[in-house]
């Protein structure tokens, strides 16, 4: 049996997105949430998910800020954690510039990530885990705070914790029936706990006009709108239980093992 937790990122990103990630919350499959605290309607999305009932909430870890016309900075002031931000004050744009600058200050990245946890918290955000935002870990400094903040508050570090459900790569997938791909991919995992990440949103004018790394020609919005579709399709999901999944969240999956 392979214990899968279903994971919704990026809330907050937008009120559209927010709306889609509730809309996948109450449907027959995600169970997991994840808030990115610096993002613009991060608040929106504490506010309208908070309600959900039997739903596992987790802070995105952010420290960095992906699109070109769409950026956001630390809560903390730039001059509070100067090694994480660019010459304008935003997060950088990704992992890899934040890497070329010779990584983060631990101590100013734990200052951040504590900050965007207190954040969540005063929204009534209930922070079970933590997860990374553009896998921002490897970089030297980040994972360290990461580990640090996750034991000082007691949270599960998601990403260190539960290996990904290997899958397609990432590109814009079959419209006809997003997700065709999941139960084979389950039964090649085989037992253990994995997770798939997602990230529902509707292909509207919001998501068409975000611009970045590997979405040059605006893609975002129907890459996004297939992970809505296909969180709602309870076909599909009673189809990946029956290959062996085993629809689960982080904390039944820590408190089994």
């Amino acid at each position: 049996m392979t214990g899968l937790v279903v994971r919704v990122d990026d809330a907050g990103l937008s009120e559209s997105v927010n709306e889609s990630i509730r809309e996948a919350l109450r449907g027959p499959a995600a169970r997991s949430v994840s808030l990115m605290v610096p993002a613009p309607a991060a608040a929106h999305a504490a506010r309208i998910l908070k309600p959900l009932p039997a739903v596992v909430r987790g802070l995105h870890v952010t420290l960095t800020s992906e699109w070109e016309q769409y950026r956001w900075r630390p809560v903390l002031s730039a001059r509070a954690v100067p090694s994480l931000v660019d010459t304008d004050g935003f997060l950088p744009r990704t992992a890899e510039e934040l890497h070329r600058r010779g990584g983060v200050d631990p101590r100013e990245a734990r200052a951040e990530i504590e900050a965007q946890l207190l954040r969540a918290r005063e929204w009534g955000f209930d922070v079970r885990y933590v997860d990374e935002h553009m896998g921002v870990g490897w970089v030297r400094g980040a994972g360290e705070a990461i580990r640090a903040v996750a034991a000082a508050h007691g949270l599960i570090d998601a990403d260190r914790t539960v290996p990904p459900l290997d899958g397609p790569p990432n590109e814009v997938p079959n419209t006809d029936r997003p997700g065709a791909w999941l139960p084979d991919a389950v039964r090649k995992a085989g037992p253990g706990p994995r997770v798939l990440i997602t990230h529902p949103g509707r292909d509207d004018g919001d998501l068409r006009a975000l611009r970045g790394i590997g979405f040059r020609d605006g893609g975002v919005g129907a890459l996004r709108d297939a992970d809505r579709r296909m969180l709602a399709d309870h076909a599909l999901w009673t189809d990946v239980r029956a290959a062996g999944a085993d629809l689960t969240d982080y904390v039944a999956l820590a408190a089994a093992f």
